[in-house]
């Protein structure tokens, strides 16, 4: 898993809910994550830099089932994402050539933002992150893992519904690192993560809709 604070930092319970779905469905799962705060794939995609140099020795040293690429969420909605995108699957696949790759498309701001000199409300940001995400997988050969519309179908739904963020609009609270666990459980294995009996520290009945919720989204 490569990327930033949205991918593993202080607080992000991701990888943790991940490791803990596969176990209790049986599933195995090993998980070497290379993240960095705000970090961009421009950089993981540079050899000379100090995290591009980290990610091509993992590459190397190890030929991965899949690789899962996070941008940091101003370059998804910038679109500036696409040349380093190429370079890093060129790279895996010289190496690695059955690795799958997965875009994680991640989730808007919680509020209205301003993202180079543009304002962007939650609704109109998600779409633009989702084409571009989408269309760095196509031009890839890459797989969708839905993170951020699954973020907007909880929005939506019906029901009580918690706060899927901190108070920095941006990164998840604990019932959004879970949906988001469940949305890369899905694309991971490919299987729906209602199967999965962990609920982490949401509780089951928050648990089973946010599952259900990351099933419908096809990757």
């Amino acid at each position: 898993m490569v990327g930033n604070s949205l991918t593993y930092g202080s607080g992000n319970t991701t990888i943790r809910n991940l490791k803990k779905m596969a176990e209790k469905s049986g599933r195995k799962l090993a998980i070497k994550q290379l993240s960095y705060n705000n970090e961009k794939l421009s950089n993981w995609a540079d050899p000379a830099h100090k995290n591009g140099k980290r990610f091509y020795k993992e590459i190397k040293r190890k030929k991965w089932d899949c690789i899962i690429l996070q941008e940091q969420t101003d370059t998804a909605v910038k679109n500036s994402f696409l040349s380093a995108a190429g370079k890093i699957c060129e790279y895996i696949r010289s190496e690695s050539p059955q690795t799958e790759i997965i875009y994680n498309c991640t989730w808007a701001y919680k509020k209205r933002r301003r993202v180079s000199g543009k304002y962007y409300s939650f609704n109109k940001m998600q779409k633009k992150m989702n084409h571009n995400y989408k269309k760095a997988a196509n031009r890839t050969g890459g797989r969708m893992c839905w993170s951020g519309k699954a973020f907007l179908d909880y929005r939506k739904s019906k029901g009580q519904k918690k706060n899927l963020y901190k108070r920095d609009n941006n990164h998840a609270s604990k019932y959004g690192w879970y949906l988001n666990a469940c949305c890369l459980y899905k694309s991971i294995f490919k299987v729906s993560p209602v199967e999965c009996k962990y609920y982490g520290d949401v509780g089951k009945k928050q648990a089973k809709k946010m599952q259900k919720i990351a099933a419908k989204r096809i990757g």
